[in-house]
């Protein structure tokens, strides 16, 4: 009967490990998924900021202007729309990234976690499978 408790303990615990083990894969996975998101998202930003420099750099030579060039046309407000949705666009990137690198954080963790659970289990399983059943088998229980 006692034998029977431990086989079966040993089988849960098997069983946990491999759950626990398709899990640890599974957020292997997302943060490979999250690491190339993340690196998608610096280029992205990194690709915007040549346009913004171009952009600054124009508005910057239009203010140099003498008075009687030095106006407020379609032109210049066209600059200032562009710096403006290029800003726009940098902020939500970087929000992204924040928000990526944060999801990231909170994966290695669980992985972490993941790893430390899977070695408690594979710890348990060889105490529980390869030390005290060995152990148990040779004692005579009907004198007990």
């Amino acid at each position: 009967w006692y034998q029977r408790r431990v086989r079966e303990a040993v089988v849960s615990t098997q069983s946990t490990g491999d759950r626990l083990n398709s899990h640890l894969d599974k957020v292997e996975k997302e943060i490979d998924s999250m690491e190339s998101n993340i690196s998608k998202l610096k280029t992205a930003i990194e690709d915007k900021i040549p346009p913004l420099k171009v952009a600054h750099t124009r508005l910057a030579n239009r203010s140099q202007r003498p008075n009687i060039e030095l106006t407020r046309d379609p032109a210049h407000s066209q600059l200032v729309n562009e710096v403006q949705l290029i800003e726009d666009s940098i902020a939500k990137l970087e929000k992204q990234l924040e928000a990526s690198e944060s999801s990231l954080k909170g994966l290695i963790r669980n992985q972490i976690d993941l790893k430390e659970d899977i070695r408690i289990k594979t710890k348990s399983l060889h105490i529980d499978k390869d030390l005290c059943q060995d152990i148990r088998a040779t004692i005579d229980y009907a004198h007990y």
